[in-house]
């Protein structure tokens, strides 16, 4: 399989798991009501696994672009998107 793929697939599972946690926080499931700090769990997330995908395709993927069209806007729509309806759904 292409790094390509293996990069988004991982940016996608990341993302399902943050939009779960970002709804928990923002309907107040662990006792806390508070938007900003779900938008920041999101982004930590991000952080973390586009850490992650460095180090384990370190000379496979190189530059700005690469990373933000295989990583950063992958995980950012499937993040918004399944945050924006299970917020809306649950």
């Amino acid at each position: 399989m292409d790094a390509t793929v293996k990069i988004v697939s991982i940016h996608l599972v990341a993302a399902i798991v943050a939009a779960l946690i970002s709804t928990a926080f923002t309907i107040g499931i662990f006792g806390l009501k508070n938007h900003v700090f779900a938008f920041a769990v999101g982004v930590v997330i991000l952080y973390f696994v586009g850490q992650f995908c460095q180090k384990m395709f370190e000379g496979e993927i190189e530059g700005f672009s690469a990373w933000l069209w295989d990583g950063i806007l992958p995980f950012g729509f499937c993040w918004f998107i399944l945050w924006t309806i299970l917020t809306n759904y649950l």
